[in-house]
């Protein structure tokens, strides 16, 4: 399902707001954060979106991260949905934040209503990465991930006898428990000295999601669209790292949107 042009043309606009409000409160409070997937990748290829592409993605060391979200109040336009937030009680144990829109609705294609927001970007918290230990800490966030899934019944998303084995396990944990031993898990190597950094929550894979430091800091600035924003220095290695030769065009048929469900500009426009 494709998107029309103009609403593709509105949500931009809306998801280049929340970028600049993302940014300018970050600058403000000396908090790390740079673009990080197919946001890095347009602003090296395209110097903006993606032509076909209709998200905005950031990511932050876990330390700003948290930071950010304790600091950042929820103002009349812009809110935070995360999981110290009272917003959206699906969302809580996710590993990511939304910066959200007010007054606007944005309906995700298989999804739990309970879990849509407003027009938002995501914000994606990388933890220290100890590589020997790595890829075990990454398979067993994942399995816990999706115990909390089948205990929220939030698209588990799985074969039959999977989840009837998973019901069982989640029967000895209270949901609250779950959600604490899942956001543990990321956690584990942080106060440790190491060279590398991984995205957990990453659909990729923990080796192509792992990067050196030195790849990331400091930071340097690229063009997206109409201002400069944080990216990793060495930005080439990280896509390198991420996507292979980032350069080539995917095929036709792998240029798609993300967006398949309504988008309401103005809520309450809607409801006159």
């Amino acid at each position: 399902m494709s998107i029309e042009q103009n609403t593709l043309t509105k949500l931009r606009s809306v998801q280049l707001e929340l970028l600049d409000e993302f940014s300018s409160f970050c600058d403000k409070n000396n908090i790390s954060y740079f673009l990080t997937a197919g946001t890095l990748l347009g602003a090296v290829r395209h110097k903006g979106f993606i032509p076909w592409d209709d998200d905005i993605d950031v990511a932050m060391p876990r330390k700003d991260y948290e930071l950010f979200l304790d600091i950042y109040y929820n103002e009349n336009n812009y809110y935070v949905v995360s999981y110290k937030s009272q917003t959206i009680s699906g969302n809580h144990y996710l590993n990511f934040s939304r910066l959200c829109k007010s007054n606007t609705f944005y309906e995700e294609n298989n999804k739990n209503p309970e879990c849509y927001t407003g027009i938002f970007i995501d914000i994606w918290p990388f933890d220290t990465s100890i590589p020997f230990w790595g890829s075990f800490q990454y398979k067993t966030i994942k399995f816990f991930l999706q115990l909390c899934r089948i205990k929220t019944g939030i698209n588990p998303n799985i074969k039959e006898l999977k989840y009837l084995v998973g019901k069982m396990i989640c029967f000895f944990f209270s949901k609250k428990n779950l959600f604490n031993i899942h956001k543990i898990l990321y956690l584990l190597f942080n106060n440790n000295k190491s060279d590398y950094v991984t995205f957990f929550s990453a659909l990729y894979g923990f080796k192509r999601e792992t990067h050196l430091y030195k790849n990331i800091f400091p930071l340097t600035k690229l063009l997206f669209e109409n201002n400069y924003y944080n990216v990793p220095n060495n930005y080439d290695a990280f896509l390198k790292d991420l996507y292979g030769d980032y350069m080539t065009l995917p095929p036709a048929e792998k240029q798609r949107v993300h967006s398949k469900g309504n988008i309401i500009f103005n809520t309450k426009e809607s409801e006159n």
